[in-house]
């Protein structure tokens, strides 16, 4: 690309110098440096500032005291009526919930293989034959999970196990013998499909009907569980970007008012300039802050990752507006690295919209020697 940059005073003829912006690899490789070092720094003092001193704003410890107590008294509604088995004789705290939960389908497909072995093994009997005396909602009940699943068939109005899972699960429960790999994975799916399902469908019907013992409601206190952790991850949500704008802000607003040339912390270390397109001279403080916020829109991408470590990778997608905030800018992301892809200048959306140009440090020095500007 060539641009007139000053004029011969012999003979007033304008000078001309060949100038090359990045390459469209190397402009990607601009933006990439700037995501990755406010993602890095965002993820370390997240984790060593931000969250920790959140956390003892909102009194975290009294609001996980509170979430406890309330799940245990939740809990010993379901281990008090028998719709909840302890994995352990005597062990019903709440942080063995999921165990416990993992025990009861083990006794629930238990009673299936050895009709024997238990009536009360049979949770959704006992919650609405037995607690509801709904003996009509528990057909519709299992008529529904049966619809649903190849595992159950309803005969003359009782529900049993079909005698192909019967063989395949009875193993599981002889120390002599053990399942075969098919089965195993039948038994899992069995788990999920049939009583995880049903274990939600009669959740809902407790907290919609509500399950009282001893003074102590089900629905109270789930709605006291679903309060702390809404709460728990508006923490974290907030802390995340909280963190991602404060080193937005470092890096794209506070480091170039620090160096005359507008550079970003990715600029300085791929040792790249800005300059404007039209005049060629340093981009304005205007447009520097403009740039800044195209920049903000290509980077909350990383804010959704931002608490990796705190919680679990798959929690991350349910933390509040992450997300959102993460996909739309994935799609400004992608519309800007289309725009760069068939721009004869290698811009990306910011850059066309800020009217910016990106060159090496050679070509901008080669330039400003030849308009005379000092270096």
């Amino acid at each position: 690309m060539s641009m007139e940059v000053t004029q011969n005073e012999e003979t007033k003829e304008p000078k001309v110098l060949e100038l090359r912006p990045l390459t469209k690899g190397k402009r990607s490789l601009v933006f990439l440096a700037d995501f990755f070092l406010v993602f890095i720094f965002s993820l370390l003092i997240f984790h060593i500032g931000i969250y920790p001193l959140g956390r003892v704003i909102v009194d975290y410890p009294g609001q996980l005291e509170s979430l406890h107590k309330a799940q245990e008294r939740r809990d010993g509604i379901l281990y008090g009526y028998e719709l909840l088995f302890p994995s352990q004789a005597g062990k019903t705290a709440y942080g063995d919930y999921e165990d416990n939960l993992a025990y009861t389908c083990d006794e629930y497909i238990h009673h299936f293989v050895d009709p024997s072995y238990g009536p009360n093994r049979d949770v959704f009997k006992t919650y609405f034959a037995d607690l509801r005396k709904d003996s009509t909602g528990l057909r519709a009940f299992y008529e529904d999970l049966a619809k649903d699943s190849d595992f159950l068939e309803v005969v003359d109005g009782q529900v049993r196990l079909k005698g192909k899972y019967v063989q395949e699960f009875a193993p599981n429960f002889n120390p002599d013998d053990a399942m075969s790999s098919q089965g195993k994975a039948d038994y899992a799916s069995f788990g999920d499909k049939v009583f995880v399902r049903g274990y939600g469908k009669m959740h809902n019907d407790i907290m919609d009907k509500d399950l009282v013992r001893n003074e102590v409601s089900y629905k109270t206190e789930q709605t006291l569980i679903t309060k702390v952790l809404s709460n728990s991850r508006s923490l974290v949500a907030t802390c995340a970007f909280l963190t991602f704008f404060i080193m937005w802000l470092i890096d794209h607003i506070l480091v170039p008012l620090t160096n005359r040339k507008r550079k970003t912390l990715g600029m300085l270390m791929m040792r790249v300039e800005r300059i404007h397109k039209g005049d060629y001279g340093a981009l304005s403080l205007p447009l520097t802050y403009l740039g800044a916020a195209y920049a903000l829109a290509g980077e909350a991408a990383c804010v959704l990752f931002v608490p990796w470590g705190t919680v679990d990778f798959n929690e991350l997608f349910s933390l509040p507006g992450l997300f959102v905030v993460a996909l739309f800018s994935l799609i400004y992301i992608i519309g800007s690295l289309i725009y760069m892809l068939i721009d004869p200048l290698n811009r990306t959306l910011g850059d066309l919209f800020t009217r910016s140009l990106f060159l090496s440090e050679d070509q901008a020095d080669a330039l400003a020697r030849e308009r005379g500007y000092g270096l």
